[in-house]
């Protein structure tokens, strides 16, 4: 398993690229709609309505069904620079003992996790940051928009569904009707700290969902 995560890290940077150059060419489809997307509470066009909860979220320490505040400074010490040189053997780990969490409305600050557990894995993530800068989430909580090489493109609808590393609840971006580049994709996150979340990418393949990526987004107040 670890080789094959490793290996992962080698795809994602792959599908990066491949986003990167949908960018120029989703571009000047998406750019006007998605102008006030950290502010505006209005639907896309065709997408689903699955309101997510704002407001108070589970803590990754209390678990679950526990509650707290999103930037309780005592919760826990990680940051994205800790989680991208990690082991995928460890970000597994701090995965699955940590909780769903809706994601504020607005911009999130993304790395990607390129070779985890090598030596280069720092400097790997900080090149992928020139192709791939994160996320932004709409007011309304159904829907995320990935930003590459500055560019808001790769649109995704937003929801809460069973993760597919170990069944638990996670934040679900689907893109099987958002994009035709993507549609073999999916992405869950899980809050790991305040204002920090990792993230797994897998394909849509048979017998069961290939593992592509990991990646991590920060918001505000996890700076």
């Amino acid at each position: 398993m670890s080789s094959e995560r490793w290996r992962g890290g080698v795809v994602g940077l792959g599908l990066l690229a491949g986003g990167g150059l949908a960018a120029a060419d989703e571009s000047a489809q998406t750019s006007a709609a998605w102008a006030s997307v950290a502010t505006s509470g209005q639907d896309a066009p065709g997408e689903p309505r699955v309101v997510l909860p704002l407001g108070t979220w589970p803590s990754p320490q209390v678990g679950i069904g526990g509650a707290g505040p999103a930037c309780e400074a005592d919760m826990t010490t990680l940051t994205a620079k800790h989680l991208v040189r990690m082991s995928p053997q460890e970000l597994d780990g701090i995965y699955q003992r940590s909780a769903m969490a809706p994601i504020p409305p607005g911009k999130t600050r993304g790395r990607a996790v390129i070779l985890p557990g090598s030596r280069i894995a720092g400097p790997a993530s900080g090149v992928a940051g020139l192709v791939w800068q994160g996320k932004v989430f709409r007011a309304d909580g159904c829907s995320a928009v990935n930003t590459f090489f500055g560019l808001r493109v790769i649109k995704a609808d937003v929801s809460v569904g069973e993760s597919w590393m170990d069944g638990g609840p996670a934040l679900i971006l689907d893109y099987s009707r958002t994009s035709r580049l993507y549609r073999r994709y999916r992405d869950e996150i899980r809050q790991v700290a305040p204002g920090l979340f990792l993230g797994l990418m897998y394909e849509r393949t048979c017998p069961r969902p290939t593992f592509k990526m990991y990646f991590v987004l920060e918001t505000a107040c996890g700076r």
